[in-house]
């Protein structure tokens, strides 16, 4: 994929870096900086010496995530009050505020020019501590936006920490998110095609949409969190949603094995493929993309489960991958896998439902 680069990697990387400040960070040994050097990722820059074309194609590798693109990307940089986020030409980037409950709730957005209406829309839900810019760029969404066709929304929670346990006291988070769909619907969003990803603290989050709001969202991307039992506990009976999962075995923010109010990776699994009805599974390892990261892959699919469009589950388990975003830019801690980009597989495996 060729992409240029209006400015160099370090100020995406400390802009970054700046946003990553997760509270579980305080317990790691040395400087955040230094526990961060093995995990970052080099993005070459290339020369180009024609513009690039108005409209560019691209295609998602259906096993690895990877994104082929047509042409060239042009990298831009946005200024949003939440820092720098990386973008591209054929994007429009906007900040907007909603005012639920009293309160202003902002959220980016981030739309294919010209994509005014029955769009459909990524909820991408941020790590405690970091902003919905840092969230766009590590992930790198722009680019699957602008090739797919979709918008990405980024929504921000109150100081930074998503309410993602009925248990505990915050914000109303379900309300903020039901609020901003349809809000999203009135500018020309897709109603039945809303779909919500998220990471560590924002994936524990879309467990609880995954509940609370399963009629609203037609699919689920999970990424380093588990579920909480404060969630499972009081779920009742959502309607069933196909949900995709990315488990790192190396994980010490949130274990495989579970911890304290966390369930484990297979905990959480039964609960959701027992309250669907998933009645198969079928498991198989992925080609080893990339051998210096230390990293395999393996993907397990529960199919027969109940709901429309021949709904299924998909988990994949990162043997040695830690607290990361496969294939993203930064890890919050541990190895990032790049044998998979989980942007977007994420984005292959939602697209296919509605709700």
């Amino acid at each position: 994929m060729n992409i240029k680069h209006s400015k160099p990697l370090h100020l995406l990387l400390s802009s970054l870096l700046c946003g990553l400040a997760l509270p579980a960070l305080a317990t790691l040994p040395g400087p955040f900086g230094t526990a961060l050097t093995k995990s970052t990722k080099t993005v070459k820059t290339v020369a180009t010496t024609t513009p690039p074309p108005a409209t560019v194609s691209g295609t998602i590798d259906p096993v690895s995530g990877h994104l082929t693109v047509s042409g060239s990307l042009k990298r831009t940089w946005v200024t949003l009050s939440g820092g720098l986020v990386q973008s591209n030409h054929l994007l429009t980037v906007s900040s907007a505020t909603l005012n639920v409950a009293g309160i202003a709730r902002r959220y980016v957005l981030m739309r294919p020019t010209g994509l005014t209406s029955n769009a459909p829309v990524l909820l991408m839900l941020h790590a405690s501590g970091i902003t919905p810019e840092t969230m766009a760029s590590l992930t790198e969404v722009a680019d699957y936006a602008a090739t797919q066709g979709f918008w990405a929304v980024l929504p921000a929670a109150v100081g930074g920490v998503w309410k993602d346990d009925p248990w505990k006291t915050g914000a109303d988070d379900v309300n903020f998110i039901t609020a901003l769909i349809t809000q999203l619907g009135s500018q020309g969003a897709d109603p039945a095609r809303i779909y919500a990803a998220g990471y560590s603290n924002g994936g524990f989050m879309a467990t609880r949409l995954a509940c609370a709001a399963a009629d609203r969202i037609a699919g689920f991307g999970i990424v380093a969190a588990t579920t909480r039992y404060g969630v499972s506990s009081t779920c009742g009976t959502p309607v069933s949603r196909p949900k995709v999962w990315f488990f790192g075995s190396a994980d010490t923010i949130v274990p495989i094995a579970g911890a304290l109010d966390l369930r484990s990776a297979d905990s959480t699994l039964s609960f959701w493929n027992s309250r669907q009805g998933c009645a198969g599974v079928l498991a198989s390892s992925l080609p080893n993309r990339s051998t210096t990261d230390g990293t395999t892959v393996q993907l397990s699919r529960y199919t027969g489960c109940t709901g429309s469009g021949a709904v299924e589950n998909q988990a994949y388990t990162i043997t040695g991958g830690g607290h990361a975003w496969p294939g993203g830019l930064v890890s919050v801690t541990g190895v990032i896998s790049q044998d998979i980009k989980a942007t977007g597989l994420i984005w292959n495996f939602v697209r296919g439902y509605q709700r």
